[in-house]
């Protein structure tokens, strides 16, 4: 039997990748561990089930409204309110991006936590078309859902799509899947009685203002998070190795393609490992957590607290409520465009001359050739192939790290998780957290010049961080009741953790 629906409301418009994108499939790149998806006509899309499953968990990770998605339950099951069709993408080059894990004893790749994913770039146009069918319920029913709360519910969905909120595919938190509605109209069809499904029936919808929409049925339904944006600059050269090399130097460093552009990027993916492991240190020193030697890499990274700020492996049985974390880190790209044509002709130049004219051309003319050697010990010269170079990028304007904390997935451990992502901050900003390739070798140190943090439906207790700036990056700038506040829930949690961990041994 048909279910009754009294009203079709229909959005079309493209979502912009905010940042590069990874929805995985099979029929794509062989030579890839993580492909993207393919259709069958040999195009890159977005599957309208990875569409609809990222806006549900968002919705219902905020509202709880689970009466709009489907119910597979045997009594009163159903499927889904909200419809969502495939995504195809029209004129897009896939991208190539490496992932590493970094072994915490020895500082190198982790075994077997070495991968290639392919991307779509930053600037990647998505169609979108979704559709809300509003269901009929009899008003004698125990619960009647009206369709003022579909409605509201949808405006949240639009709203939050607007604003950039959502993430799609994979490694959501590590610089991935940000998009953002643009250029879209919302059309509203009435089909309760037979003159308005006549209507729909020869196209006479009705065009509805987006504004109005959204300003007739959003409500203050919204995420509890803090965003943070960290105005930095470099103060030796940095930048995030590429994997392919050019002719006349080894290492280059990694660009990404933005509109018909290019620009160097260090990926979320980088930035987040680099809090990450700082974070794993300060809370083995508070907590005299030992580094066991034995341990593989997930058991390694498999520390209190970092698990639930930064995410824990979904076969990790120990950390499975966790899931992906709480924080979620963006690309970082350089202000600095360059052509294709620019860039192709860095990578081809066959000598230094050659090399130094196309940077020149490309206008990097502070960015230089760098040669590095390793010294045989026995000889005294240099060792046998470890003779190379490097393009160091010196004198590059970079925009803000961006940094989104959603509260909501700490739970008990809001006010703790906090204090360690401050602490993290605070030694970025004191330089002990260099960033990128070759940090190791006087690479990567940057300067904090501001930390701005913004937040949504957060304690009263932390109004003062609804909108706040920290010169400097400096911890001072907040209010002594907030900072006793975050120091009284650290160590809190510190003597929790201490005694737990003395309670499982």
């Amino acid at each position: 039997m048909a279910r009754r629906i009294i009203s079709r409301i229909q959005v079309k418009g493209n979502l912009e990748a905010q940042s590069p994108i990874h929805v995985g499939g099979i029929g794509g790149n062989p030579e890839v561990d993580l492909a993207l998806a393919v259709n069958g006509q040999g195009q890159y899309y977005i599957p309208g089930t990875s569409l609809a499953g990222a806006f549900r968990g968002w919705v219902e990770a905020t509202s709880k409204a689970s009466y709009v998605w489907g119910d597979s339950s045997a009594e009163g099951g159903h499927a889904s309110f909200l419809l969502v069709e495939d995504a195809p993408i029209q004129g897009v080059n896939a991208e190539i991006r490496d992932g590493v894990g970094i072994d915490r004893i020895w500082g190198s790749a982790a075994k077997q936590v070495k991968y290639e994913r392919a991307i779509l770039p930053r600037g990647t146009k998505i169609p979108l078309v979704m559709m809300l069918e509003v269901p009929f319920y009899e008003t004698n029913q125990e619960e009647t859902i009206s369709e003022k709360k579909y409605l509201e519910i949808f405006a949240f969905l639009i709203a939050s799509l607007k604003k950039g909120h959502i993430r799609l595919g994979a490694a959501k938190t590590r610089g991935l899947g940000r998009v953002k509605l643009n250029n879209f109209s919302i059309r509203k069809s009435q089909l309760s009685r037979r003159e308005d499904m006549l209507a729909f029936l020869l196209g006479k919808d009705e065009l509805i203002s987006s504004d109005q929409f959204l300003q007739n049925h959003l409500t203050t339904i919204q995420n509890s998070t803090l965003t943070l944006t960290i105005n930095w600059e470099p103060q030796e050269p940095l930048m995030v190795k590429a994997e392919g090399s050019g002719l006349a130097v080894d290492i280059l460093p990694l660009v990404s393609a933005v509109e018909n552009k290019l620009a160097f990027v260090l990926p979320g993916s980088s930035i987040k490992g680099a809090l990450r492991s700082h974070a794993e240190r300060i809370v083995r020193t508070v907590l005299s957590l030992e580094m066991d030697s034995t341990a593989n890499f997930m058991e390694q990274v498999d520390i209190p607290l970092v698990s639930h700020l930064f995410g824990a492996r979904a076969k990790n049985v120990q950390r499975a409520e966790i899931g992906i974390g709480s924080l979620f880190v963006d690309d970082c790209y350089g202000r600095k465009p360059i052509s294709p044509e620019a860039w192709r002709n860095i990578q081809v130049a066959t000598n230094a001359a050659n090399l130094r004219n196309a940077l020149d051309m490309a206008g990097l003319e502070n960015t230089q050739q760098a040669y590095h050697v390793a010294v045989d010990r026995w000889t005294g010269a240099a060792a046998d192939g470890m003779l190379y170079s490097a393009l160091e990028l010196i004198k590059i304007s970079w925009e803000p790290i961006h940094l989104t904390l959603n509260l909501d997935r700490l739970h008990e451990h809001k006010l703790a998780g906090i204090s360690l992502l401050l602490l993290c901050l605070r030694d970025l900003a004191d330089g002990r957290i260099p960033l990128g390739y070759g940090t190791n070798r006087g690479m990567g140190s940057i300067k904090v010049k501001s930390v701005h943090i913004q937040s949504d439906r957060l304690d009263p207790s932390l109004a003062e961080m609804v909108d706040v700036s920290l010169n400097n990056g400096s911890l001072t700038d907040l209010s002594s009741p907030t900072l006793n506040q975050l120091n009284s829930a650290w160590n809190s949690w510190i003597i929790a953790e201490t005694s737990h961990q003395l309670g499982a041994n």
